[in-house]
């Protein structure tokens, strides 16, 4: 024990410190002379000292300082604007309108602040200018790098001062250091982190595009996601020109902030008003609205469903814009609880434009939409439906009901369907429904009101 204390003495001179009390020796102590702990002695140069353990109480908070973009709603997605020194991931299938979407960011910035760097490792400069002058953007602040060597791009910027740099795509670079191929899980780790540190050092921010793999999530490691700081997710149906850009994570803000921009020639603009756009030829069977909450935003969707009888062995189910699992519990609750036969029926539902949520306030609106459907009668469209069904048939009470009822009023609703409503909002016709057997007595009277339409 002597020997061994004796020969890390002389190795690291007066360096041991008991971690139990404190106590420091010259040379390694089997057991602490002060509190009796054994092999509590380590090296100094292998522990933090005192003072790296900080009281929360005395620290001081100092805000982030932020860039903001000239489209309020992108500066809501960040939390109030990219924070400088921080790595946004944006993600999405190919062909949706990353790169279109990156470059209108990076305009927006560049328009404010100082230039913004494009760094493209797939399109060539040609492409890019291309894309720019159809955007009609302000090039004179935008810089353009064609290169995949991370080494090479990091010792170029340091000689420059870019507001943001934007890296299109994270998966085309490479680190030369790194012996591992091009694309590999470990080559993207290293540029990532490498990406990473390069951004706090120099307080710069970076948004990498990165793309989705064959089962929709984002290609690569998950390190990639844990590291940077936020993620975004660009969404939307090929055939329709909607996309959505939603915050899957962000360290200075609130996630699931939801933007919806329409693709048109000159690039992606936000809609003057959306609902008008999904209200729009509405009067259909199999049709009905919700108003979800997205983030910290209430947002008009409309779903649609077609119920047909199915001669086939196995019946026909399709969903499209939510889970499929919630889309079966519902689906068994309508059997047990309204006696609807759906067993032998083929079964599509989608939620239009391309929207995709998770908010559990459609669960009302998705089942009236079957019932549409199943019995071919026509809701009106004036007409909202929020709620969320338990497997007992109860219609629960979502959050948020006085910020989506206020909306609903905003847009031209007239009635809406939704439980434990306590809020009057003026030119609204608040309908309390507790059960979903409580919508059998208005089933009856939509289908009375859609025979006398028919009949004329």
């Amino acid at each position: 024990m002597y020997q061994r204390g004796a020969a890390i003495a002389n190795k690291n001179k007066n360096n041991f410190i008991c971690t139990e009390c404190g106590f420091e020796s010259a040379v390694w102590k089997g057991q602490c002379p002060i509190c009796s702990s054994w092999n509590s002695f380590q090296s100094k140069d292998d522990i933090l000292e005192k003072e790296s353990v900080l009281q929360l109480d005395d620290l001081v908070y100092v805000e982030e300082e932020r860039l903001t973009f000239e489209l309020p709603d992108l500066n809501d997605i960040f939390g109030g604007g990219v924070v400088k020194g921080s790595v946004t991931l944006l993600s999405g299938e190919p062909g949706i309108g990353k790169s279109t979407l990156a470059l209108q960011m990076a305009n927006q910035i560049s328009n404010r602040y100082q230039e913004v760097l494009y760094i493209s490792s797939e399109e060539s400069a040609n492409q890019v200018a291309s894309r720019a002058k159809r955007l009609n953007l302000n090039e004179k602040n935008l810089k353009f790098l064609s290169c995949s060597d991370l080494n090479k791009i990091l010792k170029t910027v340091k000689n420059y001062n870019f507001s943001m740099i934007v890296i299109d795509s994270i998966q085309m670079l490479y680190d030369s250091e790194e012996a591992s191929s091009l694309g590999s899980p470990s080559q993207m780790k290293q540029c990532a982190s490498k990406i990473n540190l390069f951004s706090k050092q120099t307080n710069t921010p970076f948004l990498l595009i990165g793309h989705i793999n064959k089962e929709g999530s984002i290609a690569g490691p998950k390190f990639i996601e844990h590291l940077v700081d936020s993620v975004l997710f660009f969404q939307g149906d090929r055939s329709s020109t909607t996309r959505t850009l939603r915050s899957l994570k962000n360290r200075f803000g609130s996630t699931n902030e939801l933007i919806i921009f329409e693709m048109k020639e000159e690039g992606l603009i936000k809609p003057k008003n959306i609902s008008e756009l999904i209200l729009k030829n509405s009067d259909l069977s199999g049709t009905s609205f919700c108003i979800t909450m997205e983030g910290s935003r209430p947002l008009l969707v409309q779903v649609e469903s077609l119920v047909n009888q199915s001669f086939k062995t196995n019946s026909t189910r399709l969903s499209h814009g939510i889970n499929f699992n919630h889309f079966m519990l519902i689906v068994a609750i309508l059997e047990k609880h309204l006696n609807m036969k759906l067993y032998d029926k083929d079964i599509y539902i989608n939620i239009t434009g391309g929207i995709t949520t998770e908010d559990r306030g459609i669960d009302l609106a998705i089942a009236v939409s079957l019932i549409s459907s199943y019995y071919d009668i026509i809701i009106p469209k004036s007409t909202l439906f929020i709620g969320e069904c338990s497997l007992s048939g109860e219609v629960r009470a979502v959050y948020n009901i006085e910020k989506r009822l206020l909306e609903a009023s905003k847009i031209g609703i007239k009635k809406v369907f939704a439980p434990d409503i306590k809020t009057k909002v003026k030119d609204l016709d608040l309908n309390e429904i507790k059960k979903l057997k409580d919508l059998t007595d208005w089933i009856k009277e939509w289908k009375t009101q859609y025979s006398k339409e028919k009949i004329g």
